[in-house]
């Protein structure tokens, strides 16, 4: 996250810190443009975010990837065996916990299944998380995430994953999301996202750094798992 913000030139850059008691918007430039009536919405930071992106070259996140939407079976669906089902509960920027429970896969056959470079995004609760899927995958997701695949070779995927787990995008997720008590982020506002375009060479180079990142971590949760294990045999032994 660093090296992004920092190619991006956005790593020194300090939002306003000044505690603003309110803010004035003519109707022009706040109901009839968005559509929007809830304070948050119109914060200074999100003027100060929208300023720095208009000095980068960029796109809406629709004009990249294909959204689908998943499926939302409901509670009564729900069994300990099947095929998995991801909630956002077992969704992080990391990777997917082991679901608790699994759905019928007769019933659910046609299901969308995340193929290999889909990226999974919440749009509903803990909103705005994603993570790239590494392989091809035998599971379902919530209706809660949404499948992102790149249309193009502009953008590299686990750069776009990189960017969407980022500040520039969480403030956008919270924006749009915000004023409600369980946050709900629409797809149409979803598709309007600002997304930040590096250099393909740059992207590259984000890229592999995430790569490296995920490849260490892999690595420290296998050596984790081998000295819980060998703990247990310990224990084992000298009962």
């Amino acid at each position: 996250m660093y090296l992004l913000l920092k190619d991006l030139g956005l790593l020194a850059e300090k939002s306003p810190r000044t505690k603003v008691v309110a803010t004035e918007k003519k109707l022009s430039a706040s109901f009839f443009a968005s559509g929007r009536l809830d304070a948050e919405y119109y914060q200074p930071k999100y003027d100060y975010l929208d300023s720095q992106l208009s000095r980068l070259p960029t796109q809406r996140l629709g004009e990249i990837v294909g959204i689908q939407k998943s499926i939302e079976p409901g509670s009564e669906s729900y069994q300990t065996d099947g095929i998995p089902f991801v909630r956002v509960s077992d969704l992080n920027e990391f990777g997917l916990e082991i679901p608790s429970v699994c759905l019928d896969r007769a019933t659910y056959a046609t299901a969308p299944r995340p193929q290999k470079d889909t990226i999974l995004l919440s749009k509903d609760g803990s909103v705005g998380i994603a993570y790239k899927v590494e392989t091809d995958t035998d599971m379902i997701t919530s209706g809660a995430i949404l499948h992102l695949s790149v249309k193009g070779k502009g953008v590299l995927p686990d750069y776009l994953t990189l960017v969407l787990n980022s500040p520039i995008v969480k403030m956008q997720a919270q924006r749009d999301a915000g004023g409600s008590i369980i946050q709900h982020w629409k797809p149409s506002e979803i598709e309007q996202v600002v997304i930040p375009i590096l250099a393909p060479d740059i992207q590259q180079k984000l890229s592999e750094q995430v790569s490296k990142s995920f490849a260490l971590r892999r690595e420290a949760n296998g050596l984790l798992a081998e000295a819980k294990a060998m703990v247990e045999r310990s224990i084992e032994a000298t009962a």
